[in-house]
This record gives structure tokens, sequence and C-alpha cells, in this order.
């Protein structure tokens, strides 16, 4: 809510609402006469050809509002808090309160003899020039023959008018109470009896000083004093006292110069021999086959290698996959001294399956790990069983562990340690 619109409205008393809203619209209709000349009419007549009947059919035209809205806020502005209210809704938000002449229009108004009915005001083409007047877009080609677009200026107009109508309607019975009563009639600010430094008499006698003043004591800056140091030219110079550490003056010897004599190296002496110079042939070039001495990293089968692991795989899917289908997953077999300590490298691990004769074989490698991939069933599971034979320093001993392996995860840890701590022997 602006600070206008309250104070317009609340210098007009609720007997003269009407006849402002009268003399509002008529001074709209005349403003917004775009062009006299080319009609040949005079502003009263233009002014009096956008009637009420002329903006009910504009909003028809439109569809902007129904038939239920139009006879809704009929039956709304029969009372004077509603229509205090939309005299300033309509101010407010076409920026009307803030023109110097409907401010004086305001103030003949409210002290006009004339008093008109609230049922004479022509809300609709009131509320529709004003909008019109703040979109700069005459009245007179406001037609409900050729309705404007919804965007345009005129369109703009006719909208900001359904809103305002709706607006009306479905304001709540407590908010137009409190709105009633913020803009209500004031007699003060109608009257304007405010006393202003103008009219305030000036004082013929001064009031005496209370018995504590005490007048400013002044400052006295030193930056403002007039005693200030001056140094005559007659005065003596002190003589200065020799420098202890005298400066000490550069003295700029001969140029260096390097002569073809000083790079010469000269003769070599006797005890040192030259050596002939190192030249590599081809045929002491050789590749040395590496041994292999280290076992072997893939793993293992009896038989022809991958034939034979084909045929444990086929052999465990034959005996165990005729209830149940198969899957596959991977064991991966870690053999250390102790838990976290170095992998035992090249250690052999064989695993079997009971019922199968066949086997999967193999070594470690340099971390003392084997990973072999093996048939599961999906449901039930399968057990292996896992040997792993220790080396010689270690007594040569066989270690069996059987773990069952799942279809539901992809690999399995299976690990092996000769002594459960470093320390122990």
């Amino acid at each position: 809510m602006g600070e206008s619109s309250p104070k317009l409205i609340q210098t007009i008393d609720n007997q003269h609402l009407a006849l402002f809203a009268q003399r509002l619209r008529d001074w709209l209709l005349t403003e917004s006469i775009q062009d006299v000349e080319e009609t040949g009419a005079s502003p009263q007549v233009s002014a009096n050809l956008f009637t009420e009947s002329r903006a009910k059919a504009l909003l028809k035209a439109t569809n902007a509002v129904d038939d239920a809205t139009l006879h809704d806020f009929a039956r709304l502005v029969e009372q004077e808090t509603a229509v205090r209210l939309a005299l300033h809704d309509i101010t407010n938000n076409s920026g009307l309160a803030d023109k110097d002449e409907v401010q004086t229009l305001a103030a003949v108004t409210n002290q006009s003899s004339s008093k008109d009915q609230q049922s004479s005001i022509a809300w609709l083409s009131l509320s529709m020039a004003a909008f019109a007047w703040k979109s700069g877009y005459p009245l007179n080609q406001l037609d409900p023959a050729t309705p404007p677009e919804t965007y345009s200026p005129a369109g703009q107009a006719v909208k900001r008018t359904a809103h305002f109508l709706r607006q009306q309607i479905q304001r709540s019975a407590t908010e137009r109470d409190k709105l009633a009563r913020q803009l209500s009639y004031n007699e003060a600010i109608a009257t304007d009896t405010t006393p202003n430094l103008d009219s305030l008499q000036a004082a013929e006698v001064q009031p005496p000083l209370p018995p504590y003043y005490r007048p400013p004591v002044p400052v006295n800056y030193p930056e403002m004093s007039n005693e200030t140091v001056s140094i005559s030219q007659d005065e003596p110079t002190p003589e200065l006292e020799p420098d202890p550490f005298p400066p000490v003056t550069a003295s700029r010897n001969a140029a260096i110069t390097i002569t073809e004599a000083d790079l010469d190296p000269g003769p070599l002496p006797n005890n040192v021999t030259r050596m002939p110079a190192i030249r590599v042939t081809t045929d002491q070039v050789y590749q040395s086959t590496p041994s292999s001495s280290a076992p072997s990293n893939q793993v293992v089968t009896p038989g022809s290698g991958s034939q034979a692991y084909t045929n444990f795989t086929e052999s465990v899917r034959q005996t165990f996959g005729r209830k149940e289908p198969m899957g596959t997953t991977k064991l991966r077999v870690l053999v250390q001294e102790y838990p976290d300590g170095p992998g035992l490298y090249g250690l052999q691990v064989r695993v079997t399956c009971q019922g199968i004769k066949s086997y999967v074989a193999g070594t470690t490698n340099r971390d003392g790990k084997l990973l072999c991939e093996l048939p599961v069933r999906l449901n039930s599971g399968l057990t292996y069983d896992v040997d792993v034979t220790w080396p010689r320093e270690m007594n040569s001993e066989i270690e069996r562990k059987s773990i069952t392996l799942n279809a539901d995860r992809t690999e399995f840890n299976l690990p092996f340690y000769r002594k459960i701590n470093r320390s122990d022997k």
C-alpha cells in the first residue's frame, strides 16, 4: 500500500465518495482523448462516448469476466466500506494518487455541497479508464466490435480491470474491515491543521540559561600555536666530528686475458700411457637364453593342460548339474607363512571335489596366490577340497581345507598360514 493513496482516500468523507468517483471518471475520459481536432468533437462529447455499457460489452467480448462476477461486484459496492476500498485500489494500482490534479480534485470535492448517491458510480468505465490512462492508451479506440489482444496495451487495460473486479470480490471480510479502519475518513488530514515552521510565531523573549550552563572552553591546538620554531641564517653551524670509518676507494687492476698458449695442454708426462679405443663388434654381441628354473604360474592339471581342466569342469557339471543349474565363481588361494606376511612362491596347490576323479592343480605366484574358476550350483553351492604342499624345510606336509562356494559371490578367498604369529617357531 502506497502512502499517497491512503492519504487521498482519508481526505474524503462517505458523503462525497460518489461525487469524487464521478469527477475522477470525467477527468480520466477527458484526459484520454488522443486527438480532438481529428474527431471534430469537444472533449466532453468524446468522453461521453465511453459509457458503462460500452465497458461492460468490452469485458464480455474479451471473455475477461462473466456475468456472475459482475453481479457479485454490483452487490458488493452497495456498501460504503467497499466503495472506499475500491477507490483506494483504483488510485493506488493505476498511480493516480500521485497526480497533483487528482489530489486537487479530492480536496475540491470534499468541500463541495452537492452529494451524489453511491449507486450512480460507473465502476466499469471508471476502472477501465484508470488502467487505460496508466497504459497510455486512448479510450476512444476501445471498441467491443474489435476486441484487443491479451498482451496489447488495450488488452492489458482490460485484463487489469477484470483483476480489479475479482480482487474486490475475493477479499475476505476480516481483511476488508482491517483496510476500512486504515482508510477511514480522517478530519485532521483533511483540514491539515498540523502546525509547520511558517505558522509558528517567533519567540520575542529568550528563556534564561540554566544555572548549570558553562560556556565552552577554547582548546589551543599545537599546530595553531603562535610560537613557531625559526632558524636564523646568521646562526653558526656546529663542527662535525671526523668519521671513524672513512670510505674505501676501489682500485682497478689490469684485465685478465687468456691466450691459445694457455689452452695447449702440451706433451704428456713419461709415466702416462694412452690406451687404445674400445670397440664392440657384432661377433661379441650374443643373446643369452634365460633359464626357466622358476615354476610356472599357470593352472596345470594332469594330462594336456586346458583339455584336462575342461574335463574337470565337464565332469563336475555332469555330476552335479542334473538337478540344479550350474554357474561359475572364482576361488583365490592365498599361502603365507604368517598372517599379513609375505606370500610363499612356488607351492603346489590342488583343488578336488568329492566324487570327481580329476582335479585342478597349480603353483602359487610371487605373491603366494593361485586363482582358479570353478563351477558351482546356483541354489545350494558346491564344496571343494584344497590341498597345499608345504616346502621341504617345513617338513613337506600337506594341509587340506574345505570350502563351500556359492553362486551369489563372484570370488572367494581361502588363506593358508604356516604359523599364527610371526614370532612362533
